[in-house]
Formats: structure tokens, C-alpha cells, sequence
């Protein structure tokens, strides 16, 4: 067996159909790339975010904030005891919070906005189309600067 049908037949083994002569992928493998990290991730719902804010409104205090690690670890702790089913690490946790915060930042930005009102019944946003392409516009933007 020469070398180009070794190559061919171990690049169909993995998977893979690839051109005689063509380059292999030389994509970089990165954190977001492994398996165990895709396995690790949080499937958050609804539920689960309200019992989280729940715990964390409760631990708002100023004595709290300044216990930062021990308090991340009880308020894993009780959020663990109030909901068994799921398993989240305490990064897993706090990022939820901080992407809580990110949300809550930007609706509490977009009412104040001109022409924008609250819809008590849905319990949304309910602007002008021109706000929202503004909005999207923005988010966009920060979002590339962001991956950049």
C-alpha cells in the first residue's frame, strides 16, 4: 500500500473525505473545543433562573458581599439543595448571574429609551421598529468588538 492510500484510508476512518494533495484543517483547538467542557454546559430554564435570582436577592447584604468565596459556595450549596436534579459548578453559577445582570442592564437601558413602553401583560418591551433596528445595531457591534 503506498502512502496516499494510507492517508486516504486513515482520514475515512476518522471521518473525514478529503482530496489527494489537499491540506489537512489547521484550525486551532480551543478551550470551547473540548469535549468535557461540552459536556459541562448548563442547561439553564426558567425555573431554575428565578430560584436562582430568588437565593441571590436573599444574599444581597452587605455582610454577604463581604464574604465573596465562601458565600458563592452556599449559595451553590442552597441552590443545589432546593433543586437536586441538576448539578452546576459554582463558575457555572456565577456566570448565570452575570449574564442575569447583562440582561437586566440592557432592559432597564431600553425603557428609558423615548417611545418605548412595558407591556404588563407580556412582559416585554414594546417599542418602535426603528428602536429595535437602533437596538440590534448596537448589540451587533458590541458583540463582534467583544469576539474580536
Amino acid at each position: 500500500m503506498d502512502a496516499s492510500s494510507e492517508f486516504n484510508l486513515v482520514q475515512a476512518a476518522r471521518g473525514r473525505k478529503v482530496a489527494l494533495g489537499a491540506k489537512l484543517d489547521s484550525r486551532k483547538i480551543t478551550k470551547r473545543d473540548s469535549p468535557i467542557d461540552q459536556k459541562s454546559r448548563a442547561q439553564w430554564n426558567l425555573e431554575l433562573e428565578k430560584a436562582l435570582v430568588k437565593i441571590l436577592l436573599q444574599h444581597n447584604t452587605p455582610y454577604h458581599r463581604g464574604r465573596n468565596g465562601e458565600i458563592w459556595n452556599m449559595i451553590v450549596g442552597i441552590f443545589h439543595a432546593r433543586h437536586s436534579y441538576v448539578k452546576f459548578s459554582k463558575s457555572q453559577v456565577q456566570e448565570k448571574e452575570k449574564e442575569l445582570k447583562r440582561d437586566y442592564k440592557m432592559l432597564k437601558e431600553a425603557r428609558k429609551q423615548s417611545g418605548v413602553d412595558w407591556d404588563e401583560i407580556w412582559c416585554m418591551i414594546q417599542a418602535d421598529e426603528r428602536l429595535w433596528d437602533e437596538l440590534t445595531t448596537v448589540n451587533a457591534f458590541l458583540l463582534i468588538s467583544v469576539l474580536d
